[in-house]
Parts: C-alpha cells; sequence; structure tokens
C-alpha cells in the first residue's frame, strides 16, 4: 500500500502542515507536498520531508498576474489572482508573475486512485476554478478528503457558481468534503 499523501494549496507559512502532523488524520509516511506561488513566502521551511512545489495551482501551465498585500513582505496573507478580491489590501497596480501548474494533470500524473490523498485549498478564489477543472477531467477521482476555504463573498463570484461546485462535489460517494478545515484542531 502506498504512503498516504496531504497536499497543502496556499501552504502560506506551513501552520496547516503542521497542525495536520498533530491531527488524528496523520500517519507516520504521510508524503507532504506544499504549494505557496506567493514569492515573498520562498524562504519558508516547511520541513524536510516536505516536497515545496513553487507555483500556483491552476487550470493550465503558464504564468498569470497574482496580487500580493500591500503590508509589509512577510505579512501577505489572503494575497489572490483575483484583484477583485474586496479583502487583503491588495495592490493591484502591482501584480507579480507567478508559474501556473495544471492542477488536475498534476493530480492525475502523480498519483493512483487507490492512494489515500487528502486535499486543503486556501487559495483566495482560485479554488472555484481549479475544482471545476478537478471535476471535468476527472481528476477529483484521486482525492479522498477535501478541505476547502470558500471566498466567493471575499473575490466577488456568485453564490450560484459556489453552490453548483458543492453539488457537484456531493456527487462523489468516495469523497469527503469539508468547508474550512477545523480537523487541524483537535487529536
Amino acid at each position: 500500500m502506498n504512503a498516504p499523501v496531504y497536499i497543502d494549496l496556499g501552504a502560506y507559512r506551513g501552520v496547516t502542515i503542521a497542525r495536520y502532523r498533530h491531527s488524528r488524520n496523520w500517519k507516520q509516511g504521510t508524503r507532504i507536498f506544499a504549494w505557496e506561488c506567493n514569492p515573498y513566502l520562498k524562504n519558508v521551511n516547511y520541513g524536510v520531508d516536505v516536497i515545496r512545489v513553487n507555483a500556483a495551482a491552476w487550470i493550465c501551465e503558464g504564468e498569470m498576474d497574482f496580487y500580493v498585500s500591500r503590508k509589509a513582505p512577510g505579512r501577505v496573507q489572503g494575497s489572490s489572482v483575483y484583484k477583485e478580491k474586496r479583502t487583503g489590501n491588495l495592490n493591484i497596480e502591482q501584480p507579480v508573475r507567478v508559474r501556473t501548474v495544471d492542477f488536475s494533470a498534476w493530480v492525475i500524473s502523480q498519483f493512483i486512485e487507490s492512494e489515500h490523498v487528502t486535499l486543503k485549498m486556501n487559495i483566495e478564489g482560485a479554488e472555484y476554478d481549479v475544482l471545476e477543472h478537478m471535476v471535468k477531467t476527472g481528476a477529483i477521482e484521486h482525492i479522498d478528503t477535501l478541505f476547502v476555504q470558500w471566498h466567493y463573498k471575499k473575490c466577488c463570484i456568485p453564490e450560484q457558481r459556489h453552490l453548483d461546485i458543492v453539488r457537484a462535489l456531493r456527487k462523489y460517494s468516495h469523497l469527503t468534503l469539508y468547508s474550512g478545515y477545523g480537523f487541524l484542531y483537535a487529536k
């Protein structure tokens, strides 16, 4: 049997990785992937056993604008690919370019359906594009547990789009879906 997998999209400073290691969901030998595209966080140490991906999880390969908080470097929580985002004090006049990876293609190439994959998403609005693409491509079949922080209100995403993706995800009987990630606080 393959080792369990934990993927942290929007790893920020690694807080949820650390909490996951101390949660009831943690198993020895878990493979951990930390995805963080924010260039101001490129030197965060997630641990020697963590595979770091310095890119934005997206629906295609390439580059895109990323809007970083105007706060001092290092205090960049809430940055987003959505310049319409109402929170985070984003600097929309000076975006930074970040590399994007087709997350669905990456998941399909990395894992087999029999592996237990936990995915945590806190990607400030991009969760809608990424999850819709995962459903369309079948990559969602590789995910067993999904913890997602929804940002439709903060990113001016229509509530109907939010409800549609939640309904689509609930159709997958193998998928355990959580809004938020409170599991990280309990042992």
